[in-house]
């Protein structure tokens, strides 16, 4: 029943649901090629994972969904997986778990990283993942020194005959917290400068180290600039190109709003004002008191940014 079954699937793009003898959904896979990678499943592989191979046991059937680009499987993956959480897609069910958050308190420690969100303090996020979040917390507080004997040794923003020990400490904190909403780059310049000064005095261990945190700072602020840019309202336009057609998509506060199809390349501005036509004022009104995203918005955002970066166009519009 299934080889017949395979033999019928088209070769386009599409999701594919896996099911056991039951007919519950073990699995969603997302294919460009559907009749390829749906038949990948049931000939001899080497390369099958041990999970691959207990999945392939319990499957007795499956259903499939065509769509018009390998890059709308992706987002209907996504989408399904958040929404069925089957058994065997392990990493995307628990992607609640990756995710934390930044935040600040007016006591010490000052700087915090939490598994959930918090309405107390100024909390940012959330962000992928929770290792790098705490990595860089770390970073953060040796560059601040926001805790510790020697929080108030030396002023890190201002000297102290500028201003009181407090006044410069709010400073320092002030200046993470913009560095965080991407509106500063001051904490890449003061790693700099660290860098700088462990070179001039010879200790070159020291400059390697603190060269390391710029990267690692670097990094984290490039990939998650997109992100703080749907957090402070931007509505993003994609436009990808397959087979002389033009797929253009919505997306905003972590939420795919919007799909048109041109079969003539249209500027920004153009697939913007169509796009935003279909959608309701009331949409609109719910987007805009939308105050935070969660972490299945979050979890669309490299789906959608890193495949059009890659293989078509994102332009960001203020709201």
């Amino acid at each position: 029943m299934l080889k017949e079954k395979i033999k019928n699937l088209p070769k386009s793009p599409g999701i594919y649901k896996m099911k056991n003898t039951h007919g519950d959904i073990i699995y969603v896979g997302k294919a460009k090629n559907l009749k390829q990678r749906v038949n990948s499943y049931f000939i001899q592989n080497r390369q099958h994972s041990r999970k691959v191979l207990e999945m392939i046991r319990w499957i007795d059937d499956f259903d499939y969904e065509t769509v018009d680009t390998e890059f709308d499987a992706l987002l209907l993956e996504c989408h399904l997986i958040h929404q069925i959480r089957p058994r065997y897609n392990r990493m995307m069910n628990y992607y609640e778990e990756d995710y934390g958050y930044f935040q600040f308190i007016d006591k010490a420690p000052y700087l915090k990283v939490l598994s959930e969100w918090s309405e107390y303090g100024l909390v940012i996020g959330p962000f992928f993942k929770q290792s790098k979040i705490q990595e860089l917390k770390q970073i953060i507080n040796s560059t601040y020194r926001l805790d510790g004997p020697l929080k108030y040794v030396a002023g890190i923003v201002k000297n102290y005959d500028d201003m009181t020990p407090e006044a410069e400490f709010e400073l320092r904190v002030q200046e993470i917290k913009q560095t965080l909403l991407g509106q500063s780059t001051a904490l890449l310049t003061r790693i700099d400068q660290r860098v700088q000064a462990a070179s001039e005095r010879q200790d070159y261990e020291a400059s390697a180290q603190w060269w390391n945190y710029y990267l690692t700072v670097q990094r984290f602020l490039r990939r998650n600039k997109q992100l703080i840019q749907i957090m402070q309202n931007q509505t993003f336009v994609g436009i990808l190109q397959e087979d002389g057609v033009y797929y253009c998509y919505l997306y905003a506060k972590g939420e795919l709003l919007n799909r048109v199809v041109y079969h003539r390349k249209p500027t920004f501005q153009q697939a913007k004002k169509r796009l935003e036509k279909d959608i309701s004022k009331k949409t609109w009104q719910r987007l805009a008191s939308k105050e935070r995203l969660e972490k299945a918005d979050v979890d669309l955002f490299p789906i959608f940014f890193n495949y059009l970066n890659q293989h078509g166009q994102v332009l960001g519009f203020e709201a």
